[in-house]
């Protein structure tokens, strides 16, 4: 015979057994014991949360004979209902019945008196996946509906409904399950059931069902059957291609460390491994807030992920900002990999994004710290002769008119065009190219016209960086003979285009824009050609050549 899986083993047969929901539960409940149950009933939100649960708790509980301690569990219709031989509780998975022909049966059907309990009961699964005619056949009957009929309506997909059968049905939305809820039930019934399981890998397993009780527990199902029923972080690891807390860390001190080779190193063996790079990206969150709370609290009760030795090892390695800043530009970059062809390589070249950045300041703090005793050691050495002026080479940074000017030279097509060269960045990775790729991938392009590219970064440094001449120089020369663009690119930050936007538009519709900026590309130095002459010089020297 097959095992019961555990979720259906431990389905909640009582209002009392439901995990979470709890005003779900006492609005059904208050509704049942003071005979105020309504006609039509819609419950949505997550899968797994307990809308089908609470649906056949409802139904059971309308027909028990003892209403005050509604569902029993002892009467006749408890009975039927908890072996799903009920004649008057009817389930209906519209996935599979979606024809309108199914729902004008259950119309037909529901105007017959209940055959054993008091009332008729029609659960109504995916009620979102109904045809349109089948919807307004169903509409028709929630509009005049027959005598001790209910309808229990249950989607994940509310906004597929039509608004009039929302309208008349009491709506419940059901929220994910709650963590520490999730751990709780599992460690209770891993001892029902005998399994070896510690607080750590319950909360393992109640973060990967992401809020779904009936996700968790079949985690807790796989995992019981691969370890023999001794479930460990680390099973859990292999399992679902997680990486370990330490295996986040050693990311994250080799990123601050700015380790480019070990970190190209790791992000392989990740791949290797099958890690899933999402949630590792999601771990990688959690450590880093667990750092800046234990930095600005000191206490150890409030950390999720790191143990107090953990916590105290990296907040002496960085700040609370820059931990922040690294935390914020992760979960910005979430999205790419639902966009992105290889996520290992989107991983990549994120976090090489980041420690290049981090590496900006730490450059100018040595530079900082070298230069002075430099310059001291030379002002004792020669206090009497002033030392010549040179200036210094400044990154270009651009004003609110420079933005427009450039604007004006802008359109459309030209972005589009570039757009698309810039997603095809990513497959150009090898060591020649991989700082411009890096560093190009983490910007977005803001306008583009026929001789220009204005870049949008999340942080000056990274403007800065880009702006910077010989990098400015070095880019150019890249885009024009690995991608085609000839083009000068000028780097700003999203505010500085907010208000340049905001000011081109006033300009634009007073019919007062000004002229666009005149661009000067960078010129190839010509290489000019020796004549004969110069070449014998060159070979002979000139004391042995005499021209004539």
């Amino acid at each position: 015979m097959a095992k019961t899986a555990l979720y259906q083993k431990y389905r909640s047969s009582t209002f009392d057994e439901v995990v979470g929901q709890e005003y779900i539960v006492r609005s059904i409940q208050n509704a049942i014991r003071q005979d105020k149950v309504g006609h039509a009933y819609l419950f949505c939100g997550p899968r797994g949360t307990g809308k089908t649960t609470m649906a056949r708790l409802l139904a059971k509980s309308v027909n028990c004979e003892h209403p005050e301690i509604a569902p029993c569990g002892k009467c006749e219709n408890c009975i039927a209902a908890m072996n799903g031989t009920h004649p008057d509780i009817i389930e209906i998975n519209a996935a599979n019945e979606t024809h309108v022909e199914d729902i004008r049966d259950l119309i037909e059907r529901s105007r017959l008196a209940p055959m054993q309990g008091l009332h008729k009961v029609y659960i109504i699964d995916e009620v979102h996946q109904l045809s349109s005619a089948a919807s307004s056949a169903l509409l028709k009957t929630l509009e005049e509906p027959p005598e001790n009929v209910i309808f229990i309506l249950a989607t994940t997909d509310p906004q597929k409904l039509l608004p009039t059968i929302i309208s008349r049905c009491q709506r419940y939305d059901f929220t994910k399950v709650r963590k520490d809820q999730i751990r709780d039930h599992l460690l209770s019934i891993a001892e029902k059931e005998n399994i070896k399981m510690d607080a750590k890998a319950a909360e393992m397993i109640a973060v990967l069902s992401d809020g779904g009780m009936r996700d968790a527990l079949s985690i807790m199902d796989q995992c019981a059957s691969y370890t023999n029923d001794d479930i460990s972080e680390e099973a859990i690891d292999r399992i679902y291609g997680l990486a370990t807390t330490e295996e986040k860390i050693s990311l994250i001190k080799n990123m601050l460390a700015c380790n480019l080779e070990e970190i190209l190193t790791q992000t392989k063996s990740y791949e290797e491994k099958g890690i899933d790079f999402q949630r590792f990206t999601d771990g990688c969150i959690d450590i880093l807030k667990d750092i800046v709370v234990y930095q600005k609290t000191g206490k150890e009760q409030i950390l999720k992920v790191l143990t107090k030795e953990q916590a105290l090892d990296l907040g002496n390695l960085a700040s609370s900002s820059v931990y922040m800043s690294i935390a914020e530009r992760l979960l910005d970059t979430k999205d790419r990999y639902r966009l992105s062809i290889s996520a290992a390589n989107c991983f990549e070249v994120i976090i090489l994004s980041i420690t290049i950045d981090l590496e900006e300041p730490k450059t100018t703090q040595i530079v900082q710290q070298v230069s002075e005793p430099v310059k001291q050691i030379k002002q004792e050495e020669k206090p009497v002769v002033e030392e010549p002026v040179i200036e210094k080479k400044e990154n270009k940074t651009y004003s609110v008119n420079d933005i427009v000017r450039i604007l004006v030279l802008c359109d459309k097509v030209s972005k589009s065009h570039d757009e698309e060269v810039f997603r095809n960045l990513s497959s150009m990775m090898d060591l020649e190219n991989r700082k411009y790729t890096t560093l190009l991938n983490d910007t977005k392009i803001a306008a583009s016209g026929k001789d220009c590219i204005l870049l949008l970064c999340r942080a000056q440094a990274v403007a800065n960086r880009i702006n910077d001449p010989e990098m400015n120089k070095e880019l150019y020369y890249f885009l024009k003979e690995k991608c085609n663009l000839d083009k000068m690119i000028f780097a700003i930050t999203e505010q500085a285009f907010k208000e340049a936007s905001s000011e081109f538009r006033a300009l634009w519709q007073v019919n007062s824009l000004p002229d666009g900026m005149n661009i000067e590309k960078y010129q190839t130095e010509e290489v000019k050609e020796k004549t004969p002459e110069e070449k014998i010089i060159e070979l002979f020297g000139k004391d042995n050549v005499e021209i004539i």
